[in-house]
């Protein structure tokens, strides 16, 4: 299996870089059979060529990748984010991509966020209408199939009941927004019908926000449109401690093809200190190895990673006085303990 790895901007680099070596430990000692490939996509070769996403680039990964590793992307030299779009949205939508998943280990629990990838307001339809040298009128339309529905929706259902879920709960705004938001509780209740096993509720983004900060753990597993799902997962990472800590996969479970990522984004202000929280990226290799069917190796990464954020070589975010170098050290130094345990097992 080959990794296309896409380091980025800003911290990425940083942070993918950090975490690496202890995929190829782990490819060693566990004879994964994984290999991968660093490309140099990103803002430095945008601004050398006008280009984010080669062209081809699409077929190649389809044809010659399983997964993909992304850092971070954007950069101030590029201040409307075009070849961050243009990579990450053409990643996700070329790729199709629709089911994005973002687990938050709260302290009490873990409440699991499903987050539909590629539609509603981020479908780029819409434009301007020019008014005195500035915008005038702004439309972007929000955009939704009923299959990308169906399809998000069946597939989350069939994971949390397979893993033994119990509680699920429909984000939307239906009363504000009724066309795309009663299609979503429309799907959602005849999908639901499929599990006997599984309680569902759905609730208003707001009030959900309000419970969610709380009381989270009356959560366990939330479905939610594009644009509440972007926004109310940054608040789970807020709960967990921070978005250096949140790490996310994108799967097209057709395929199976996903992609795989920090989320803290590109933090060009500490880019370059030693002090990016490498946590993220090292949790986003879990959920890659554990996707890929690897799950010794994602729990040895995992024991080792907790582990070494209980000491003092975690960064300043969390607490530590470590660089992002001394915490990977710490984390490196207790994965062949990891690794030889889930031998034994």
């Amino acid at each position: 299996m080959r990794i296309a790895v896409i380091p980025g901007d800003g911290i990425g680099p940083e942070v993918v870089h950090a975490a690496l070596p202890a995929l190829d430990l782990l490819n060693h000692e566990l004879g994964l059979g994984l290999s991968y490939d660093v490309f140099g996509w990103g803002a430095d070769e945008w601004l050398a060529t006008g280009v984010g996403l080669p062209e081809g680039a699409l077929d190649m990964l389809r044809s010659e990748y399983t997964a993909v590793f992304l850092g971070a992307l954007g950069d101030p030299r590029v201040p409307d984010m075009a070849h961050g779009r243009e990579i990450l949205l053409g990643l996700r939508r070329g790729l199709d991509l629709y089911v994005n998943h973002r687990p938050n280990q709260l302290p009490d629990g873990l409440v699991d966020i499903y987050r539909e990838n590629t539609q509603g307001l981020y479908v780029g339809v819409g434009g301007t209408v020019p008014q005195g040298g500035g915008v005038g009128v702004a439309v972007d339309q929000c955009v939704y199939t009923r299959q990308t529905v169906e399809n998000f929706v069946r597939y989350c259902l069939d994971r949390i009941a397979a893993q033994g879920g119990r509680k699920v709960t429909l984000v939307h705004k239906a009363n504000a927004v009724p066309h795309t938001g009663r299609l979503w509780q429309e799907v959602f209740r005849e999908e639901l019908s499929r599990h006997p096993g599984l309680t569902g509720t759905d609730e208003y983004v707001d009030a959900f926000c309000y419970h969610f900060v709380r009381t989270p753990m009356r959560y366990e597993a939330v479905l939610a449109p594009n644009l509440f799902g972007d926004i109310i997962s940054d608040i789970g990472a807020a709960l967990m401690g921070g978005l250096g800590l949140a790490a996310s996969a994108s799967i097209c479970p057709e395929t199976g093809f996903g992609l795989f990522e920090p989320v803290h984004g590109s933090a060009p202000d500490i880019a370059g200190t030693h002090r990016a929280n490498p946590y993220a990226a090292v949790m986003t290799l879990v959920l890659l190895l554990d996707h890929l069917g690897h799950r010794a190796a994602a729990a040895a990464l995992r024991d080792s990673l907790d582990q070494a954020a209980r000491t003092d070589a975690t960064t300043p975010d969390l607490g530590g006085n470590g660089s992002t170098e001394e915490f990977m050290v710490a984390v490196l130094d207790r994965l062949p303990m990891a690794i030889k345990q889930e031998k034994e097992q």
